[in-house]
């Protein structure tokens, strides 16, 4: 089968790799600033975050944006604000009322961690958001990436991004041979290389918004991109072949027994789940996750099993 012809561009060498972006010359690195911010001021997406430059609002919308879709977060962003203007509010709230309001989210740690954060950024930082990327990563749930989404996005500072969406774009724009998940260091690298001194704010939320609607996985729409000219996977042809993936282990399968009970009252039993693992510090019917027989359709626990049953009970109407 003939293999499609390589695209030649006389912006950039289809060969330029992370480790020479110390040798880029200043032209590129300018045309990718210029191309990036001139297409984002027209077709950047239009998101309540954006218009804001409170820390804490910010923060907010990038632990719900982990691992979960923008049409999914905005009605949650809206309605947490509304419960938790601000960060004061949060810290003061219960756990219960704080996954309440995460409810349907999903990865409950984050709603925990949040919760926890909050109480830090309170009693350790006067109540507000702190400007400093070690004191910010330092708070739990806030990686490097997201610590340098909020301060870039919050104080424009030249902090560099490694989302998912940001992986994609950075390995195509270099034509990475290896899965990215083998090449942190080197994109992180790229990453920092790229974000601009004065722009830093615009020009993250811009490759965000590259990887989120025009580099995507499956149909990255390559006519259209500003970075086109200079994108060595697209120079190459082998834009659908990059990022390269790596096998992934099974996903885990668990067995899960449940028990629905109840008084005369019509009070159903629940209890508060362990604070880590699924779902947890939610409430619900009381469960285990290691189910030893099933028999004459009664639910029999083995003695681990039984051992793992949270210790906190209460009764709730039916």
């Amino acid at each position: 089968m003939t293999q499609p012809a390589s695209r030649k561009t006389e912006s950039l060498n289809c060969d330029r790799s992370v480790e020479s972006i110390t040798t880029w010359p200043g032209d590129l690195l300018h045309e990718l600033h210029h191309t990036l911010l001139t297409w984002y001021r027209t077709q950047g997406r239009q998101l309540p975050w954006r218009e804001t430059r409170d820390p804490y609002a910010i923060w907010i919308s990038e632990i719900m944006l982990q691992q979960t879709q923008v049409k999914t977060v905005l009605p949650y962003y809206q309605r947490w604000l509304q419960i938790f203007p601000t960060v004061q509010e949060l810290a003061k709230a219960d756990q219960q009322t704080v996954l309440k309001a995460w409810e349907g989210l999903g990865y409950y740690a984050r709603a925990r961690n949040l919760h926890k954060a909050a109480q830090v950024i309170v009693d350790q930082h006067d109540g507000l958001f702190p400007d400093t990327f070690e004191a910010a990563v330092a708070l739990p749930g806030v990686g490097r990436t997201t610590a340098g989404g909020i301060l870039s996005a919050a104080f424009n500072q030249s902090l560099p991004i490694l989302d998912g969406n940001v992986k994609r774009v950075l390995a195509r724009l270099i034509a990475l041979r290896k899965p990215p998940s083998k090449a942190l260091d080197q994109l992180w690298q790229l990453s920092t290389a790229l974000v601009p001194t004065e722009q830093a704010r615009d020009f993250n939320q811009a490759l965000m918004d590259l990887g989120a609607t025009i580099c995507t996985r499956h149909r990255p729409a390559c006519l259209i991109c500003p970075w086109q000219s200079p994108c060595a996977a697209y120079n190459q042809n082998v834009q659908l072949e990059i990022p390269m993936t790596e096998t992934r282990a099974p996903l885990p399968h668990k067995l899960i027994g449940v028990a629905v009970v109840w008084n005369e009252q019509g009070q159903i039993l629940i209890d508060r789940r362990p604070q880590k693992g699924l779902l947890g510090g939610t409430l619900g019917i009381p469960l285990a996750v290691r189910l030893s027989l099933v028999k004459r359709s009664k639910l029999v626990f083995s003695e681990s099993c039984k051992k793992n049953w949270p210790s906190m009970w209460q009764w709730a109407i039916a």
